[in-house]
C-alpha cells in the first residue's frame, strides 16, 4: 500500500480545517442528506463526507460504512485532496498500485470502486472529499461525475454556512454582552457611536460611525438627522422610521433597525444600529438618544448565501426527476411533506396526501405489493440501512406506474426513529424494457435449447468451450458433463490448421467467419463433415468469444457423392453413343448419303444441334469431374499470350456474327509472356467471350482487353449486356448457376462455364473475377504471374 505524500500547503490547510470547528460535531442531516443523494444518483452502497485532519481521516457523513473515523495512512481520500480540483476515480483497487494490497481492499468491507470529490474550500485547499464506494469494479457516467463534483459543491457550501452560522453565534454573543454593559461598550469598543438631540437634530458621532461609511468626522461635520436619513438607502428609510417611532411611544425599549447606507465610495454597507431615549423633556418628549453601529456587511453576505444555499436545494428538489418525501413509519405512511413531482407520479396534488381526509401512498400501492413494501422498510429500519424499494402505483388516470423508492430513517438524539425520508420517482419504461428483455431471454434460451442446428461458444484465446446446446453435445457424442474440459482444438484435426488461421484473420478483421467446412472429431474417434459460421463478441468482462453456427453436414456429403457418381457415370455412357449420332447426323447433313429432303433436313439440323449441345454438357461435367478429383492434366510452358488470344478470337468471331455482335481487340502488352497451360487458358477466353456474345445487345461490341498491372497480366472481356443482378453476384462461380431459369433456354448455357474457368484459372496459377453494374454491362478478368528473369520451367502432370 502506497501512502499518500502531505500537500505542500498542508499547514494551511490544517488551519482552515480547525478554523471551521466542525470537527467531532454530532451528524446534521442536511449533510446525510446530500450524502445520501451522492449515493443515490451514482447507485452506490456507501456515501462518505470526509475530512482529512493532522493523523486521521474523520466522517462527518457515513452512509453505508461503519466507523466515524480512519487512520489518515488507510485513507483513499488523503490521495484525492492532492488535486483539490479533480474528481479521482478508481475503478478497480486490484489494479491500482496505490491499493491493490489496503487492507480493507484484501479484507473486510473488500472495497473495489472509489470515486471522491475533493472539498475545496479555498483555491487550491481541500478539506476532504465527496465520495462513493462500492464492492464491484465500475466506472462513473459523464451524469454522475457531473453530479458528483455539483454534490460536493454544496457540501463545501454547507461548510461555510457552518462557519458562517459560527460567526454569527458569535456575533449575537457579542450583541446580548453589548446589551447588558452598553455604557461599557461605548466607551471600549471600536463601535461607531451616536448621540442625537431629538429636539434640536443636533447630531454627534465619533470617528468609527464616519470609518464605516469611508469618511472621516471631519468630512461629515457638521451633521445632522436630515443628513443621516439622506444617507440610508431609500428601500430601507421607511423601516427605520417606524422602528425609531415605536420607539418613542415607548413600544419598543430600544430602537433597533437594520438598513443599508450609502459608502464614500457608492457601495451599500449593511449597518445594524440600537439606540434608547435617555432622557426627554419636562414635558414627556424624547430629548437625547444615544446608540451604536455596526458594520454587518458580511454577515448580511452570508446570510444571503445561505438563503441562496437553500433556494438552490429547493430548486435541486423541484428538478429532482421524482418526489421527495418525508412521513411517518406506519402502514399508511402519514406524510409531513411531499414535493409536488408526486404529481407527476400518481396524478394528485401534494396536498391531497397530507392533512385530515388526505390520500396515503397504501391506497394507492397494488395490492400485491403492500405487504413486501412494508416489511422490506421494516427490515431496513430495524437494522438502521437505507432501503430501496420497486412497487407500483395506481395513477389517477387509472394506469399502474411503476416506481422506485429510495430512503432511509431519522433519528433523534436518543437514536428514537422520528420520520422517514426518501425519493420515489417513475421507472415504468425501464420495468417494462426489463420485462421485454427477460420475455426474450426466455424466448432465444427455448430455441438454443431446442435448436435442431448445433450452437457452441468457446474463448479465443485459448479455445476452451464455454457452453453449447443438446445438439452440439450430440452430435460430438458428449454428454453436458463431460464437455467442459474441452477445447476447440481437442475436437479439430490437426490438418486443418492453416484453413483455422485463415478464418481467425477474417475473425479479427471483420468480426465474423466463415462459411467455413471442415470436419469434427467424434468422441469415439471418427469424423464429422461441418459447415460453420461464427461472430467474435465481448462478456461482461471484456474477454472475447466466438458464437458458432455449426451445421451437421453428412448427409449433403453423402448426396453430393451419390450426385457426382451418377454424373460421372451418366457422362461416361452417354459421351460414346453421342458422338456417334451427332457425327452421323453431321455426315447426313453434308449430303454424304444423298440428297436429303427439305422438311426431313430442317429436323436433321435441330437434331444435331442439340446432340451437340448435349456433347457439349458432357464435355464440361467430364472437365469439372476431372478439376474435382485433381486428374485434368495441364501442360505448363512459359509462352507468349498473344498468339493465344488472337486464336481466340478469331475461332470465335463466327459465333458473335450470328448474334450480331462484333469483337473488338485491344492489346496493350503484345509481348507478354506467363507460364500457361495454352489450351486451357483459350478455353476460358472461348468461355468469356461466348457468355459476352450470348448477353449482349444486337449491334452491340465485345472488348477483350490484354493489359500489364503490376506484376501480373490481365486479360479482360467487357460487354454491353444487362450486367450483374446483386442476388446473383455471391453464386456466379458456383456450378449449374445461372442469372435465372429462363436464361439457359433463351441464350444456350449449361451453367457449368464460369466454373470450370475458375477452376482452370487457379489450377495455372492466376486469379479471377469480374467487375459489374447492373444495366451497363459486366467485365470478367483473368489474371496471371508475369514471367521474371529466372523463367519457370515447363511442368506436365495430373492437376499440375
Amino acid at each position: 500500500m502506497i501512502g499518500a505524500p502531505q500537500p505542500a500547503n498542508e499547514t494551511e490547510r490544517l488551519m482552515l480545517l480547525h478554523h471551521l470547528a466542525i470537527l467531532d460535531t454530532p451528524r446534521e442531516q442536511k449533510f446525510d442528506n446530500i450524502a445520501q443523494l451522492a449515493m443515490m444518483v451514482c447507485e452506490a452502497p456507501i456515501a462518505v463526507i470526509s475530512l482529512i485532519d493532522a493523523q486521521r481521516q474523520w466522517f462527518k457523513s457515513c452512509i453505508g460504512l461503519g466507523g466515524e473515523e480512519t487512520e489518515r495512512d488507510l485513507a483513499f481520500c488523503a490521495h484525492a485532496i492532492l488535486q483539490p480540483d479533480t474528481l479521482m476515480e478508481v475503478r478497480d483497487a486490484h489494479l491500482d498500485p496505490r491499493f491493490a494490497d489496503h487492507p480493507f481492499v484484501l479484507g473486510e468491507p473488500r472495497l473495489r470502486f472509489y470515486a471522491g470529490m475533493p472539498l475545496e474550500i479555498t483555491p487550491g485547499i481541500a478539506l476532504g472529499t465527496l465520495c462513493i464506494i462500492d464492492y464491484v469494479p465500475r466506472q462513473l457516467t459523464p451524469h454522475q461525475r457531473q453530479a458528483l463534483m455539483l454534490l460536493a459543491n454544496q457540501v463545501v457550501q454547507l461548510l461555510q454556512l457552518h462557519e458562517s452560522n459560527q460567526r454569527v453565534k458569535q456575533q449575537s454573543i457579542q450583541l446580548e454582552r453589548e446589551r447588558k454593559n452598553l455604557d461599557l461598550v461605548i466607551r471600549g469598543a471600536n463601535m461607531g457611536t451616536w448621540q442625537w438631540n431629538v429636539q434640536t437634530g443636533e447630531v454627534i458621532l465619533n470617528e468609527r460611525w464616519a470609518s464605516i461609511l469611508g469618511f472621516t468626522l471631519a468630512e461629515l461635520s457638521p451633521m445632522s438627522i436630515q443628513a443621516w436619513e439622506h444617507m440610508i438607502h431609500p428601500d430601507d428609510l421607511p423601516a427605520a422610521r417606524q422602528s425609531l417611532e415605536q420607539h418613542f411611544a415607548e413600544e419598543m425599549d430600544f430602537y433597533d433597525s437594520k438598513f443599508r447606507m450609502c459608502h464614500k465610495d457608492g457601495t451599500w454597507v449593511w449597518v445594524y444600529t440600537r439606540g434608547r431615549v435617555l432622557s426627554r423633556t419636562d414635558q414627556g418628549e424624547p430629548l437625547w438618544m444615544f446608540g451604536t453601529h455596526a458594520d454587518i456587511t458580511e454577515l448580511q453576505v452570508y446570510q444571503e448565501r445561505l438563503q441562496a444555499s437553500e433556494e438552490r436545494l429547493q430548486s435541486m428538489i423541484r428538478n429532482f426527476p421524482g418526489a421527495v418525501y418525508r412521513c411517518e413509519n406506519n402502514p399508511l405512511w402519514t406524510m409531513h411533506y411531499i414535493s409536488p413531482a408526486i404529481e407527476r407520479l400518481s396524478g394528485y396534488l401534494p396536498e391531497s396526501f397530507m392533512g385530515d381526509g388526505a390520500i396515503s401512498l397504501t391506497q394507492i400501492t397494488h395490492p400485491e405489493d403492500i405487504a413486501r413494501h412494508y416489511y422490506r422498510v421494516q427490515m431496513a429500519v430495524n437494522r438502521r440501512e437505507p432501503f430501496d424499494v420497486v412497487y407500483r402505483l395506481l395513477h389517477r388516470d387509472g394506469s399502474w406506474r411503476y416506481v422506485q423508492e429510495v430512503g432511509t430513517g431519522i433519528y433523534d438524539e436518543q437514536g428514537q426513529l422520528q420520520f422517514l425520508d426518501g425519493f420515489i420517482w417513475d421507472i415504468t419504461q425501464a420495468e417494462e424494457a426489463r420485462n421485454a428483455i427477460q420475455l426474450n431471454e426466455q424466448k432465444l434460451s427455448s430455441l438454443y435449447q431446442l435448436s435442431p442446428v448445433a450452437i457452441a461458444l468457446h474463448r479465443l484465446a485459448d479455445g476452451a468451450f464455454v457452453e453449447g446446446n443438446p445438439e452440439f453435445y450430440r452430435m460430438l457424442g458428449y454428454t453436458a458433463e463431460e464437455f467442459p474440459g474441452l477445447s476447440y482444438w481437442d475436437i479439430t484435426p490437426t490438418e486443418y490448421a492453416a484453413a483455422e488461421m485463415e478464418q481467425l484473420e477474417s475473425l479479427h478483421i471483420t468480426g465474423r467467419y466463415g462459411p467455413y467446412e471442415k470436419h469434427y472429431l467424434h468422441k469415439d474417434g471418427h469424423q464429422i463433415p461441418v459447415l460453420l459460421n461464427g461472430v467474435l463478441i465481448e462478456n461482461s468482462h471484456r474477454e472475447k468469444q466466438i458464437w458458432s453456427i455449426i451445421q451437421d453436414i453428412t448427409e449433403r456429403k453423402r448426396i453430393e457423392q451419390m450426385k457426382n457418381e451418377f454424373v460421372s457415370a451418366v457422362s461416361h455412357e452417354l459421351r460414346t453413343p453421342l458422338t456417334s449420332i451427332s457425327g452421323s447426323l453431321g455426315l447426313i447433313l453434308n449430303g454424304m448419303l444423298g440428297e436429303v429432303p427439305v422438311r426431313a433436313r430442317d429436323m436433321l439440323v435441330i437434331a444435331h444441334k442439340n446432340a451437340l449441345r448435349l456433347a457439349h454438357l458432357i464435355n464440361d461435367l467430364l472437365d469439372m469431374e476431372k478439376l474435382a478429383a485433381g486428374k485434368l492434366d495441364f501442360y505448363m510452358q512459359p509462352q507468349a499470350v498473344l498468339p493465344i488470344v488472337e486464336q481466340s478470337i478469331e475461332s470465335m468471331r463466327g459465333y458473335a456474327e450470328n448474334y450480331g455482335v462484333s469483337l473488338v481487340f485491344d492489346a496493350v502488352a503484345g509481348d507478354a509472356s506467363v507460364n500457361i497451360d495454352a489450351q486451357r487458358l483459350q478455353q476460358v477466353l472461348t468461355n468469356f467471350l461466348s457468355n459476352a456474345v450470348k448477353f449482349s445487345p444486337e449491334g452491340s461490341r465485345v472488348i477483350l482487353r490484354m493489359r500489364v498491372q503490376g506484376r501480373e497480366l490481365c486479360l479482360a472481356v467487357t460487354d454491353q449486356g444487362p450486367g450483374i443482378s446483386d442476388e446473383f453476384r455471391t453464386r456466379i462461380f458456383q456450378k449449374f448457376s445461372q442469372a435465372d431459369a429462363s436464361s439457359s433456354r433463351q441464350r444456350g448455357g449449361t451453367g457449368l462455364g464460369l466454373a470450370i474457368s475458375k477452376e482452370l484459372v487457379e489450377r495455372m496459377g492466376g486469379n479471377i473475377g469480374f467487375d459489374s453494374i447492373p444495366g451497363e454491362g459486366a467485365t470478367f478478368y483473368a489474371c496471371f504471374p508475369l514471367l521474371t528473369d529466372g523463367r519457370m520451367q515447363s511442368t506436365v502432370g495430373e492437376g499440375s
